[in-house]
């Protein structure tokens, strides 16, 4: 009789407060110590002024159930920002042809999560496949949507940070999809 295979462990990098990996550690050991790691959070924009946020299934290792406003993931051991976002994105909603554009780098860190967030921004017009093993739903929403969510302490803490500090940087949405618009990949 056999027994059923475990998956094989997943690998990130821990970082030191500079934000440079300083020794591999499985992602589960990542989520209880609460160690420093880098993520990634791609915001996917249409051109007429929407953002697809999704929300989390329950199945989630931090944060279940909650709305993200981007895509986004741990980034692997020796993978770098921009594979993890290309690759999330192809996960997550089945696109690859996104081009993506560096937004922000900030540091987030809560009793669930300590990680350093690279935000990229793009701009999709759909349709999205969503994997439905992390992407319960998805929907294409306003910005007063988003700051309703956030509100309702419905959206993930660390994305509605990112969010934040993006939206302040580029003087709103309008600003962002502007920079976005004129600064193509």
């Amino acid at each position: 009789m056999s027994s059923p295979q475990m998956p094989p462990a997943e690998w990130v990098d821990e970082l030191n407060d500079q934000g440079l990996p300083v020794r591999r550690v499985t992602r589960a050991r990542m989520r209880a110590e609460n160690l420093f790691h880098r993520v990634t959070l791609t915001l996917v924009l249409g051109s007429d002024g929407r953002i697809f946020i999704q929300k989390r299934t329950a199945a989630k290792d931090v944060y279940p159930s909650l709305y993200d406003v981007g895509v986004g993931g741990t980034v692997s051991a020796g993978e770098e920002f921009e594979q993890n976002a290309k690759r999330e994105l192809a996960e997550e909603l089945g696109v690859t042809k996104v081009p993506l554009i560096p937004l922000l780098t900030h540091r987030y860190r809560d009793p669930f999560t300590h990680s350093l967030i690279r935000i990229f921004g793009g701009t999709h017009p759909g349709p999205f496949v969503l994997q439905p093993q992390e992407v319960a739903e998805g929907v294409w929403a306003s910005p007063e949507t988003v700051e309703e969510l956030i509100q309702q302490n419905r959206m993930c803490p660390d994305s509605s940070e990112g969010w934040r500090l993006v939206l302040e940087k580029y003087g709103g949405l309008e600003g962002l999809l502007r920079f976005l618009e004129s600064n193509p990949v």
